[in-house]
């Protein structure tokens, strides 16, 4: 079997269309995010909006949405995806860490563990100041991240563990991927290789990332060690109460007038 690996200096055979293909089925925190924007107003800043999975769908549901990601093609397939929808939205290309829209806005979301992107403390913390410049004064930020799965991060890093599987780019069957991850324990940062194995193709391609764990209590201490006042926290989209047992974080902030 030839594998083929993502390399990071070339684009990405994941972005755009393809990256639609790997997400479209995932569905479950789509009224969970019209659900806070009906509770606290728009329009509603979406950060590391990739194709406008989240973005589109609020936009659907009447909100006015402006999304903000790094990538020039995704933020192009988010694009194309409205005007074929016919629906309006702003797209910025930016940095979460360091942007100035101008703006004020009752409603910022980081959906899709956007935060886990952040390796360093410093990379948040940068976030965290772009948006409370961004907040009216009682607007509030949603941030949804992972619950870290001690089992998960205990992996032998030499095996492989079923992960998803979504429809090929030709149309002609099913990508199956599997994963493995290397959890570093100082850094607190999991390695993540995902093996997408073409159909009726010998190769795979490894598509290779890292991802920060941010544990509950730690992420309460650094929301509140930058200003931000925790509103409410959640275990699950159906905005159950947070447990051990949760797969989420879901945290509702403010900054205190």
């Amino acid at each position: 079997m030839t594998s083929v690996r993502a390399a990071a200096n070339l684009p990405s055979f994941f972005e755009g269309a393809r990256f639609d293909l790997k997400w479209r089925n995932f569905t479950a925190d789509l009224d969970f995010w019209v659900r806070q924007a009906r509770k606290y107003g728009g329009p509603v800043l979406d950060l590391a909006c990739g194709t406008g999975r989240v973005s589109l769908h609020l936009t659907r549901a009447g909100f006015r949405v402006t999304g903000i990601d790094s990538s020039e093609a995704l933020l192009r397939e988010a694009a194309r995806k409205c005007l074929r929808l016919s629906l309006s939205a702003e797209w910025v290309k930016h940095d979460i860490r360091e942007f100035d829209l101008g703006t004020r806005f009752p409603l910022v979301i980081l959906p899709g563990n956007a935060i886990s992107t952040f390796m360093e403390t410093k990379d948040m913390e940068a976030c965290f100041a772009c948006v409370k410049r961004h907040l009216t004064p009682k607007g509030k930020v949603v941030i949804d991240l992972f619950n870290p799965d001690l089992e998960i991060l205990s992996r032998d890093p030499k095996e492989r563990f079923p992960h998803a599987r979504y429809p090929a780019h030709n149309g002609r069957g099913m990508v199956v991927v599997t994963e493995s991850n290397s959890y570093d324990t100082v850094r607190q940062v999991n390695l993540i290789r995902r093996y997408h194995k073409m159909p009726r193709e010998a190769r795979e391609l490894v598509e290779e990332f890292a991802v920060r764990v941010y544990f509950p209590q730690e992420l309460v201490s650094l929301l509140k060690y930058n200003g931000f006042r925790i509103e409410a926290k959640y275990g699950d989209y159906d905005e159950s109460a947070f447990g051990a047992e949760s797969p989420k974080q879901l945290i509702v902030c403010s900054v205190p007038v």
